[in-house]
């Protein structure tokens, strides 16, 4: 019994110690106020803020990234090149790469917080619910696009002997598979590098073609799964519901469906395009449009393309939904070559465009004295050049403007002050001069009229034709080099005419 006394109390120090321990931590707590309800969530919003607060930008990379992607592999599918199929491989498989690393650093298991591909709001996660929308978009859409990298990959054969030597340039070589120091030999013989053509004349006799022209390469025609097609515009339609998901600071810009051709209703413009411009689509005399480049209406012979593409529409008109003066409507008839804007030379058509630079459409009126960066000799040009009325001097001066040599009439024989083509640059406005001629088939089929049909010579040949000066700035390159551009139609002169067009006709 000693030892057992002496046992308890060698342990009631230690137990007394203890109590006392718990007593201390007791009272300590007690002095500390309790975190009130809305404290705790202002502190669990902040904790996720801080956690994800590198989500917004990267994410708004990685759409605006994948959107590209799928034009690019819908381009890639209609493309009969074997290197540009090779680069879009590559570009998704490094893509697909980019989008796991993102979704890993947010949270590390998509399946859990993406359930059936949405949000599920019960699973705790450092995420707002926009972020959780965008975040399950990415996870989805990135699995649907999984699949086309061995597709592209199993494409690659069936190109084989189709690319011509070099189609690629240097700087898209990087991480290519293909043996670029042997490469592939088309199966066609090259055109003959002829010389650029000159502008028409009219009333010329047509040169024969030459005995040993070599007869034009067939191109292929490719026809793209329809499975991968309608995957692509799946995964596009996904992705574009999560836009407004992003802060107002986002800038992401759908680059369209490549397989849509335009046409004159639709002009080939993005969905969202009309609506950001609403505001100054609503004015008078306004409206959009695309500019395409030139090698899109006359394709290179030499240069690989699809057979089965739609051939682009003639430049697109200038509708001001108004009616019309007369029943001919102009056209916005330009192209893109070389890197700058172009009036193309058919027919008798031709004009002149000068670069006004960081003008608003807003500050330009019909007088044209609100422009600083006008000189007085191109204002004097625009407002007061009128053309001549006979075939020859139209085609006069369609060369002078053509070649930017001498003189127009009262302009003194120099360089004219504007030319037919501009360096373009993006956000730019530019102010231009069409002319334009919708000359008859008796002109330019060089088609014999009878003696029966001579009384009816003055509908034969009825011209009609137009005169506008036209204000238009560039607001959003496209994938495949073409401009979307909002113009402003200031001026309409009285219609040019041509009074001696009956003697480039063949009477019998």
């Amino acid at each position: 019994m000693d030892s057992t006394v002496k046992s308890g109390a060698r342990h009631a120090p230690l137990q007394f110690m203890h109590y006392s321990s718990l007593l201390v931590l007791l009272s300590l707590s007690l002095s500390f106020p309790l975190l009130s309800p809305s404290t705790a969530n202002a502190q669990e919003t902040t904790a996720q803020s801080s956690f994800a607060q590198g989500f917004w930008r990267p994410a708004e990379r990685l759409v605006q990234e994948q959107l590209n992607l799928i034009n690019r592999i819908e381009r890639a599918y209609y493309s009969p090149n074997v290197y540009q199929v090779e680069a879009t491989r590559s570009q998704l498989f490094l893509h697909l790469g980019k989008v796991e690393r993102f979704l890993n650093s947010q949270y590390r298991i998509p399946q859990f917080l993406c359930n059936n591909g949405t949000p599920d709001p019960n699973v705790p996660a450092p995420l707002t619910l926009p972020q959780r929308q965008v975040y399950c978009t990415l996870y989805v859409s990135t699995q649907k696009l999984e699949p086309m990298v061995d597709l592209l990959d199993m494409r690659l054969p069936m190109l084989a002997g189709l690319a011509a030597p070099s189609t690629v340039p240097d700087e898209q070589r990087l991480g290519l598979r293909l043996n670029l120091a042997t490469p592939l030999r088309p199966e066609f013989a090259p055109v003959p590098d002829f010389p650029e053509p000159e502008p028409p004349v009219l009333g010329m006799p047509t040169k024969r073609p030459l005995t040993d022209y070599q007869r034009q390469p067939l191109q292929p025609a490719i026809a793209p799964p329809e499975a991968v097609t309608q995957t692509l515009l799946a995964t596009r339609e996904q992705l574009l519901p999560t836009l407004p998901a992003f802060p107002d600071s986002a800038r992401i810009v759908d680059p369209g469906v490549y397989s849509v051709i335009p046409t004159q209703s639709t002009l080939g413009l993005l969905p969202l395009e009309p609506q950001r411009y609403a505001e100054f689509l609503d004015q008078p005399n306004t409206g959009i449009a695309r500019i395409f480049l030139a090698e899109s209406y006359q394709p290179d012979p030499n240069k690989l393309r699809n057979r089965l593409q739609s051939p682009l529409p003639q430049p697109f008109p200038l509708t001001t939904g108004e009616e019309p003066a007369t029943d001919y409507v102009p056209s916005l008839a330009l192209e893109i070559e070389n890197g700058n804007f172009t009036i193309p030379l058919q027919g008798l058509d031709y004009g002149f465009i000068v670069n006004l630079g960081d003008v608003s459409l807003d500050e330009i009126n019909a007088n044209l004295n609100t422009i600083s960066t006008l000189t007085p000799e191109q204002r004097d040009l625009f407002l007061n050049y009128r053309p001549p009325n006979e075939v020859e001097a139209l085609q006069i001066d369609q060369r002078r403007f053509y070649t930017g040599k001498d003189g127009i009439g009262f302009v003194p024989p120099l360089s004219p002050p504007a030319a037919i083509g501009s360096e373009v640059k993006l956000n730019n406005t530019y102010l231009v001069r069409l002319i334009q001629f919708q000359l008859p088939e008796a002109v330019l089929e060089g088609e014999p009229i009878s003696r029966a049909q001579r009384r009816y010579l003055p509908e034969i040949l009825n011209t009609p034709s137009s005169d506008v000066i036209v204000a238009f700035q560039p607001v959003h390159q496209r994938l495949d080099g073409s401009y979307t551009v909002l113009w402003r139609l200031l001026y309409r002169f009285s219609d040019p005419q041509i009074e001696n067009l009956a003697e480039y006709v063949d009477l019998e």
